[in-house]
């Protein structure tokens, strides 16, 4: 794998066949002179058959094979041995007499070093004023063009660069440093063996080199290779930074330019940017990127990644300690495969041997410290999770991403492990604090072992719920971090077991709260705070009031919850646990907000919460994102949405860049639905593309048959309803409820308002019995999620209660008015939109069952509540009233009212427009006031109803309209 745009094919030499000449030497032009008269005795040959051969030395010169930045290669024939060479002519405006010189003392040190993984350097001379250096003939690609040539596994890369990086060691050994080190300069011989080349820039020791302007700016994919008089020498793209600024290179410089070569290999990108020289140290400076989430195991990042510091110091000691880190990847990965059993009975053998044996060398007790994770997550663990059978189209999707996620969690504590395992072998970490990392690890471990028994308890809706719990694991290289570990007082030494063993049952209480278990999750947190209180440890106890607090709130305990996070706050800021703080801070101030509508203790809370987070000792760009959206929330909520807008574009920001550094626990499309809604009120058109990108987002994240995924498919559909596409908003709402329906998961609250939304879709379209099924598959989900008395419970309620009045069903469409009334009048404002809505409903119905007394009191009522679409249909009942009592002139007075209404409230007539049009024709009939106007308004308004013929037929009888009534009014 390699970047297209910035690695050019490369012939055996490891030169560039491209690079002719260097533009800033008045020596080079096309050719040199030597290539020149080459040239000309090849054509000589050709036109007459004879012409002086032209030798470097005593080597016979056969083709060029090409030129780089330095000089020209050549094949050529050693006839005293009978053997091909590559002979490379150091061009004369490249060197000076002192560095004709430091070649041929450093040739002879290559000439000495012998190595399987080197190209032989036979000899350096001299051949008309010119260095020329002869070495072995490669045939074969440059490891570039192999990498190119098919995909090749991260095992494949690996074992090639083990293998160069054994030769580049073998230099170092030698006294010298390659300086050029690059895919282009590793030789793949046809016989699949595999050499460092290029050693004509190799330096003894430490030497320095000048400097690179740091005001260059000319792209380093067009200037990549320097090598002019009185410049650096060497490929730009792989130089670590002491080399760019002209400072002392030595090995460690190498082994930088092999890690940044086998980033790009195993991951297909750079780590640092390519734009400009100051561009570079300035990526340099930051550190590399974290690469994408591949096959490739989390720990030759980091390994790589120390190898990348832009400290010398701060790097692998030398070679052979990076290549023993890299050769120990695959065999851990392949003791991680063999599990605890395994592993135990290993240690077991191993003890055996020791009372046999003499050990030939010490065993270093930092070595495969995997098997630690034994029980946890091991072979047996995860074959057990592979071959669990899971409800739900979602159920492989999201096992794979389960697995891939606690295979990458596993990875990165094992590198952890391994780090403070050496850092106590070589007394680098003070006591206290190896013990606090220690401790972090050990609380880690034991969370993941609750996370991964309760999966093998759960069924497809908790998978759902381990694909987002697994990413929210905490990163084992948090216990890294001394400032976060020693902030806390750690608990009296009597009480040291009992604490961790009260912190392990809250965060199995955490994982059952994450996977959806709430009432578990609340039990088992409601006893460990009984417990954390006995015990009289502060910090224990703030945990604890966290987790049982959260869990009221997921049982929907809202003034327990809240109640709960502020005695957890109060304890966390008097004992110093700065994170626990800001955290409880910050849902405080959502709770506020959203939940409370507090706006000012909302206020009051996020200002609390932003103190908090800046004295924390760990810098959270998590924790930045969920601040940002807190402030968009209190934004919003007092009405300035300009302000409330770009506190969610900066938290969207925020939130890309935790997912770009590999934190998991950052969903940044749930920042863009949000965006997105608050964008929809001014730009429609952008709030729908916001959401299409945040759905295209959560696929990916989640899989397409994700829960989550159906969510975010339900929030464009209804973006797309109020936008006025239709048929589009149709085909994606009835999508989200196939996901759901797929998903065989616990009914989620949005499954039902896409149920309504599709019903009052099909009611719209006049499909009576669709518009039915979706309005009880409704009532039937939040049956199955809510409590019977709760008030959206009356929503299917009033829809079934219009189709049944469509129907022309006006005892059973009462019934569900009554029915939502029942459900709504005791926990409802007066003058709530829905409490208006069904008792206009209502009203009508008894107006068609000729109740006429309690259709006119409802009808008053609801015009008393003042919401003008009911009251416009309420208008409108008391006009059909009217002049079913044969009381015309009273109707056109309500019909009057209605006019006037609508003149300060146009949409306010909704869906009636028919009705009105019907009646004002009616009623200026039978008052002798018709005009060919309300004819006309009358058929346009029946051409856009969705009414069959049998309906207008039914309320044209309740109405007493005539046949001649009829004839004249079209009808």
């Amino acid at each position: 794998m390699r970047d297209p745009d910035t690695s050019a094919p490369t012939d055996a030499t490891g030169e560039d066949p491209g690079d002719e000449g260097d533009d800033t030497d008045p020596s080079a032009g096309l050719f040199s002179d030597f290539e020149q008269r080459r040239l000309v005795a090849n054509a000589r040959r050709a036109l007459f058959g004879r012409a002086p051969t032209l030798s470097i030395g005593r080597y016979r010169v056969e083709r060029r094979l090409g030129a780089g930045g330095m000089g020209e290669v050549y094949l050529a024939i050693d006839d005293s041995l009978e053997r091909k060479v590559a002979v490379k002519r150091v061009r004369a405006g490249k060197v000076d007499a002192r560095e004709q010189e430091r070649l041929r003392r450093e040739a002879l040190a290559l000439a000495r070093l012998s190595h399987p993984h080197v190209v032989q350097v036979y000899e350096i001379g001299e051949h008309e004023a010119q260095t020329f250096i002869a070495m072995e003939y490669v045939e074969g690609v440059t490891l570039t063009a192999w990498l190119a040539e098919a995909p090749r596994s991260w095992q494949e890369i690996l074992e090639r660069f083990l293998a160069a990086g054994r030769g580049l060691a073998a230099i170092h050994e030698a006294g010298l440093v390659h300086r050029d080190f690059k895919p282009d300069n590793v030789l793949v011989g046809t016989d699949d063996s595999l050499r460092v080349a290029d050693l004509g820039l190799a330096l003894v020791g430490d030497a320095r080199e000048p400097a690179i302007g740091p005001t260059e700016s000319s792209a380093l994919e067009r200037t990549s290779r320097l090598s002019t008089s009185g410049a650096i020498m060497g490929t730009l793209r792989y130089m670590p930074r002491e080399q760019i600024l002209g400072e002392a290179v030595d090995a460690r410089s190498d082994q930088f330019c092999f890690c940044l070569a086998l980033y790009e290999a195993l991951w297909g990108r750079p780590p640092f940017a390519l734009d400009t020289v100051k561009a570079r140290l300035a990526a340099l400076e930051a550190g590399p990127t974290p690469p994408p989430r591949t096959a490739a195991p989390t720990r030759l990042w980091t390994i790589l990644r120390r190898g990348l510091a832009p400290d010398p110091a701060r790097r692998w000691p030398d070679m052979a300690s990076l290549l023993a880190a890299l050769e120990r990847v695959p065999r851990r990965r392949r003791a991680l495969r063999r599990g605890g059993v395994l592993a135990a009975l290993a240690t077991v053998a191993l003890g055996v041997a020791a009372l046999l044996y003499e050990p030939a060398m010490p065993v270093d007790p930092c070595l495969e410290l995997e098997r630690e994770l034994g029980g946890v997550w091991d072979d047996p663990r995860r074959a057990a999770l592979q071959d669990r059978a899971f409800a739900g189209a979602h159920s492989e999707d999201s096992r794979a991403r389960v697995l891939a996620g606690l295979d990458h969690w596993a990875d990165a504590w094992v590198i952890e492990r391994e780090q403070l395992c050496r850092a106590r072998e070589d007394r680098s970490a003070a006591p206290a604090l190896a013990d606090a990392r220690e401790a972090c690890l050990t609380r880690q471990r034991a969370r993941v072992r609750a996370l991964v028994e309760l999966l093998g308890e759960g069924d497809g809706d908790t998978l759902a719920h381990a694909v987002v719990a697994v990413a929210q694991l905490p990163t084992p290289r948090g216990c890294a971090d001394g400032l976060a570990l020693m902030g806390v007082e750690a608990p009296p030494p009597d009480a040291i077991e009992a604490v961790a063993v009260a912190r392990a049952d809250l965060d199995r209480a955490h994982e059952m709260r994450l996977l959806g278990r709430g009432e578990a999750s609340l039990a088992l947190a409601s006893q460990t705070t009984t417990v954390a209180e006995a015990l009289g440890y502060a910090p224990l106890l703030a945990e604890a009031r966290t987790e049982l607090g959260k869990a009221e709130l997921l049982a929907g305990s809202l003034t327990r919850g809240v109640e709960q996070l502020r005695e957890a706050v109060d304890l966390a800021e008097a004992n110093h646990h700065d994170e626990l703080a800001a955290d409880l801070w910050l849902e405080l101030a959502l709770r506020s907000v959203t939940d409370l509508g507090d706006l000012e203790a909302g206020a009051r809370d996020l200002r609390r919460a932003e103190v908090a987070d800046a004295r924390a000792p760990l810098a959270s760009t998590r924790r930045a994102a969920r601040l940002a959206f807190t402030r968009a929330q209190l934004a919003d909520a007092g009405g300035d949405a300009a302000q409330a807008e770009a506190a969610l574009e900066e938290a969207l920001v925020l939130a890309r860049e935790a997912e770009a550094h590999e934190d998991t626990g950052v969903d940044a499309s749930a920042y863009q639905v949000g965006l997105a809604q608050l964008v929809e009120r001014r730009d429609p058109d952008r709030g729908i593309a916001l959401l299409r990108e945040a759905l295209a987002d959560t696929q990916q994240r989640l899989g397409p048959n994700h829960p989550r995924t159906a969510e975010v498919t339900h929030q464009l559909g209804e973006a797309l309803l109020r936008g006025g596409e239709v048929d589009e908003a149709t085909t994606i709402l009835e999508r989200a409820v196939a996901i759901w329906t797929a998903a065989q998961s616990r009914p989620h609250r949005s499954l039902a308002m896409a149920e309504r939304s599709l019903a009052q879709l099909a009611l719209r379209r006049g499909a009576l019995d669709e518009a039915e099924a979706h309005a009880r598959a409704q009532a039937e989900v939040q049956a199955a999620i809510l409590p019977p008395d709760h008030v959206e419970r009356g929503d299917p309620e009033l829809l079934l209660a219009i189709i049944e009045g469509v129907r022309g069903r006006r005892e059973a469409a009462l019934a569900h008015c009554q029915t939502a009334l029942t459900l709504w009048e005791p926990k409802l404002p007066a003058g709530d939109r829905r409490l208006s809505r069904a008792r206009s409903e209502a009203a009508a119905h008894l107006l068609a069952l000729a109740r006429f007394d309690e259709a006119a009191a409802i009808y008053r009522r609801v015009i008393a509540d003042g919401d003008p679409a009911n009251v416009a249909a309420a208008r409108i009942g008391l006009a059909e009233l009217a002049l079913r009592h044969g009381r015309p002139a009273e109707a056109l007075a309500e019909l009057q009212a209605l006019d006037a209404l609508l003149d300060t409230a146009p949409d306010a007539l909704g869906g009636n427009a028919l009705a009105r049009a019907l009646l004002l024709a009616l009623t200026r009939r039978r008052l002798g006031q018709s005009t060919q106007a309300e004819v006309k308004a009358l058929a346009a308004a029946r051409a856009s109803t969705p009414i069959t013929q049998a309906q207008l037929d039914a309320w044209l009888e309740e109405l007493a309209v005539s046949h001649r009534e009829r004839s004249v009014l079209g009808l």
